[in-house]
């Protein structure tokens, strides 16, 4: 467990360093019109990927990596383990300076999203970090974390994400008049360690527009502090590892409160 740990925070702080240092260097660019928000997001990604792609480099931990295109070229030796990154998620967020966007990491044994065993999520704004291993509960700044007890959706705090959704065609829609706390944040990963430490009671996308790397670290974290969770891929109960898109998520602190959201959203 504490191997895992020490490797994907290691490999986390590095990222975090990259990211502000490059924010730091193009911030004056972007005030200044030289680049776009387009332009300054692609480049702090990219900052992110590299800084892990050296790390792992300079520590011969040659797993296989699920992530955005910057690991396309990747082709670490053989490895059974696969190690699942999102760079930045929510980038429009940070390029604009609202703080709510994480970097997220994942190690799993094989290629079902069932096989993830150990994940952490660091918030970029405040450096907290959410991190769980299989069995042994999931943790903020090494302090246990647990979902909260809420059951009625009419009483829940829920994070939505409705981004391109057709007026009254949306699923996600029909729970909005079911709560009276409906939010949206434009981060999954950080919804999903909301949803883990009690902040909020439920997160809920069911655009298909999610990739696997946007949750695997995240999902894992709500099922270890004790929340349920669902995630479909194409519509499917299998979600491969190795398939990016397609991906569907609700994740509730309690079995009736995610009950009932998928027999509002009608996805069972």
């Amino acid at each position: 467990m504490m191997d895992e740990y020490r490797i994907l925070r290691e490999a986390a702080d590095e990222m975090y360093n990259a990211v502000w240092s490059k924010y730091e260097e193009l911030k004056g660019k972007l005030d200044r019109g030289s680049i776009s928000f387009k332009e300054f997001g692609k480049a702090l990604d990219y900052s992110s990927a590299s800084a892990l792609r050296d790390y792992l480099e300079r520590n011969k931990l040659f797993y296989r990596v699920v992530s955005e295109e910057w690991f396309r070229d990747y082709k670490p030796a053989v490895n059974n383990k696969i190690l699942i990154v999102d760079p930045i998620d929510g980038t429009s967020n940070f390029v604009r300076g609202v703080p709510f966007s994480a970097l997220s990491l994942a190690l799993s044994n094989g290629a079902s999203l069932s096989d993830v065993y150990a994940a952490l999520v660091m918030n970029l704004f405040n450096r907290d970090v959410y991190y769980a291993y299989k069995g042994y509960g999931a943790f903020k700044n090494g302090r246990r974390i647990r979902v909260s007890r809420v059951r009625d959706t009419r009483i829940s705090h829920m994070a939505i994400s409705i981004t391109n959704a057709i007026p009254m065609k949306s699923p996600a829609l029909y729970i909005l008049r079911c709560t009276n706390y409906p939010r949206s944040f434009g981060s999954a990963a950080l919804e999903d360690c909301y949803v883990a430490e009690g902040r909020i009671d439920a997160h809920i996308d069911v655009r298909g527009d999610l990739r696997v790397y946007d949750i695997a670290a995240s999902h894992f974290i709500v099922r270890e502090a004790g929340g349920k969770v669902v995630v479909r891929q194409y519509d499917r109960e299998y979600v491969s590892i190795l398939k990016e898109g397609g991906i569907k998520i609700v994740s509730a602190s309690t079995p009736q409160l995610l009950e009932r959201i998928l027999e509002i959203i009608r996805m069972i």
